[in-house]
């Protein structure tokens, strides 16, 4: 896939070699393919389009704050043959669900990507859930970084999912770069730098799905 980028420049060379957030990539694997998939804060298009090139889901749907990457968004789905498949939307709103449902999007056939830096605590309501019950939603966990670090926010989204829905936490899990050659060529803090997503913490994840 080419295109260009709204995010930090320092994961760049994680996402050209496909490591950058490898476990959430692979848990995706897992559930894919659907019909739809929602991403909530899309920042460049990095996942929704890399999954519509890979043929994982059929429409992608993508929520982001910035007009700058709105415009990303656009010129990476034109440059990648991908316009006809994409919608782009705004910031994500407590209203959300009413956006989806005016779409036409059907929670048991969608897969919700989200990363909202802590808005995830609010703008997944119980009135969310209601709507979005039989989706399939991977959630970045952003609590550890808010305030005093507190996990009640997590608790507190948690205790709102349905009672058939299944919960697990992600966590980040060392790069696997073996056999990549550009990589293996480095020294080792370059190889460590370029494996790098960043983070001040460990990544974590909420995964929620339902029962086949």
């Amino acid at each position: 896939m080419t295109g260009s980028g709204n995010t930090s420049a320092g994961t760049l060379g994680a996402k050209i070699f496909g490591l950058y957030e490898q476990e959430v990539i692979r848990e995706l694997q897992g559930l894919l393919p659907c019909a739809t998939l929602v991403n909530f804060g899309a920042a460049d298009g990095h996942f929704p389009l890399g999954l519509l090139k890979a043929g994982l889901v059929d429409q992608a749907i993508c929520f982001e704050m910035s007009a700058e990457g709105q415009r990303e968004i656009a010129e990476n789905a034109t440059a990648n043959g991908l316009s006809d498949r994409v919608v782009i939307q705004g910031a994500v709103g407590g209203g959300v669900h009413d956006t989806l449902a005016a779409l036409g999007v059907l929670p048991s056939q969608t897969l919700i990507l989200c990363d909202i830096e802590g808005a995830e605590f609010e703008v997944l309501s119980d009135a969310f859930f209601a709507w979005a019950k039989g989706a399939q939603l991977v959630v970045e966990l952003h609590d550890r970084l808010m305030g005093d670090g507190s996990l009640a926010p997590r608790e507190a989204l948690i205790a709102r999912l349905p009672k058939d829905a299944q919960h697990r936490i992600l966590k980040g899990q060392p790069k696997d770069w073996r056999d990549i050659a550009e990589i293996e060529a480095l020294s080792d803090n370059d190889r460590q730098l370029i494996c790098s997503d960043g983070r001040k913490v460990l990544g974590e994840w909420l995964i929620v799905t339902y029962p086949k």
